[in-house]
């Protein structure tokens, strides 16, 4: 959880520093830079990751560690490949279609290369249970980032703004990359890890990668002052996301390991639990956050992104929605392949729903119509694992998604209330406790439930 909380800070800071410091534009250009970058390197490198915490897990629960080490050499050697043609590319189109300069675009393909070996090498180490020593190089590596900021800032260096980023990502590869194999990766496993990280690429363009894209689309769709506004939601926004990619890859080797046994009952019991802890949680702080959205941004941004207030909302609930069908969809990846392709269309359907969206939306409503489009096609993508996970182990989440139903109801309301009355900031404030409140006693049974269970996991913890 620390280098979770670390990650999403770093990337946090790196924008509200920038935009204090540097001004709007320079958000602007920086951040969509940025986003190129990670959007990119979803086109197999980030997936190599995913790929290598299933198969490792799956051949560490299959009792097989030196496979284990052959499998994350495979997936290693195809990610580094893939790696250096798509920073090219970043760097090419940072040049050409958001008209950077040569440092920065170098910077982004730096960026690429260091992001793609973090993604993988964390990927092996969430695999093979080495979840310490990951947050431990997770905490060092954004702190040397910030640091690192924080002098290009004083020296006023605007085109080295993606260097401290870019190197500690690669840092971290290179001091957690796996140790070599000492035996030949058996081949009955090459196509069916391709096949995987193949799906798996289309699974993360409708979630992180929608995100990247629709920054790129504010950019080209609105001016520098428009694109830099929306930087700072996103960037307000875009946190959360870190810690639901955290909570996946910590569930999905457990849930890997117990397709790998057939073990029924625990994946439902583990998707049941999750899906509960997300829900009660999520919709809370992001319910709460939405409501004091102008508040947040006068504190965090000041007066000059005080029209950031009108694209906050929209983005917390987007990225909310990506977070609530995390165990949904490792519950569908542990069915193998047959899962993993499902997702995957849910994912190209998506994708293709939002570049329509953008395409209608955006010139009539600039970012807030990209915003729109973004958080309308999470929607969908989001609601359709969810209910197939739900038939598919007949979880009895009929009360929750009632509640779920009613808290969203109660937000959109207290929204609109927000949106045509302009009340004073505290007032917006007192909406998000209040908000908080009623939903923390709507679902106070499985507040109390979980809170035992995170009881029995502690005691669980000190007792090995």
């Amino acid at each position: 959880m620390m280098g979770s909380i670390s990650q999403g800070l770093v990337r946090f800071l790196y924008s509200v520093l920038i935009g204090r410091i540097m001004g709007v534009a320079v958000l602007a250009g920086v951040n969509s830079a940025i986003s190129v970058a990670l959007f990119l390197s979803l086109l197999w490198p980030t997936s190599s990751g995913q790929g290598a915490t299933r198969f490792v897990a799956q051949m560490r629960g299959a009792d097989r560690p030196e496979q284990a080490q052959a499998v994350a050499s495979y997936l290693g050697r195809r990610m580094l490949w893939t790696s250096l043609g798509l920073a090219v590319i970043t760097v090419a189109f940072c040049l050409t279609s958001l008209n950077t300069d040569i440092f920065t675009a170098l910077g982004a393909g730096l960026l690429l290369l260091g992001y793609a070996g973090w993604s993988y090498t964390r990927g092996v180490q969430y695999g093979a249970g080495q979840i310490a020593r990951a947050a431990t190089w997770d905490v060092a590596g954004s702190v040397a980032a910030i640091v690192m900021l924080a002098a290009v800032l004083i020296f006023h260096a605007n085109g080295l703004l993606l260097l401290p980023l870019a190197i500690s990502y690669g840092a971290y590869a290179i001091v957690c990359w796996p140790k070599r194999p000492t035996v030949p990766l058996d081949p009955e496993l090459v196509a069916p890890m391709n096949k995987y990280v193949a799906y798996g690429v289309l699974g993360t363009l409708s979630s992180t990668g929608l995100l990247q894209l629709s920054m790129v689309a504010a950019h080209l769709a609105g001016s520098a002052q428009d694109a830099g506004l929306y930087a700072a939601a996103l960037s307000l926004a875009t946190p959360a996301t870190m810690l639901a990619r955290t909570m996946s890859q910590v569930l999905f080797p457990a849930m890997a390991e117990a397709g790998g046994r057939d073990d029924k009952a625990a994946l439902r019991s583990h998707t049941d639990t999750v899906t509960r802890g997300l829900i009660v949680s999520m919709v809370g702080v992001f319910g709460a956050l939405c409501l004091a959205s102008p508040l947040v941004v006068q504190i965090l941004y000041g007066a000059k992104f005080a029209n950031a207030k009108d694209i906050l909302p929209i983005l917390l609930l987007a990225v909310m929605f990506t977070t609530l069908p995390v165990a949904a969809v490792n519950r569908l990846n542990a069915t193998g392949l047959r899962g993993v392709r499902i997702l995957s269309i849910v994912a190209a359907v998506g994708l293709g729903l939002a570049l329509v969206l953008w395409l209608v939306l955006s010139p009539s409503f600039g970012v807030i119509g990209v915003a729109v489009g973004y958080l309308t096609t999470t929607i969908i993508t989001s609601v359709l694992p969810l209910v197939w996970a739900w038939r598919l182990d007949s979880q009895r989440w009929t009360g929750l998604m009632v509640r779920l139903f009613i808290g969203l109801a109660l937000l959109t309301g207290g929204l609109v209330y927000t949106a045509m009355e302009e009340p004073p900031k505290w007032e917006g404030a007192l909406l998000a406790i209040g908000f908080a409140l009623v939903w923390a006693l709507v679902n106070y049974k499985d507040v109390l439930a979980l809170r035992g269970i995170g009881r029995k996991s502690r005691v669980s913890v000190v007792e090995h």
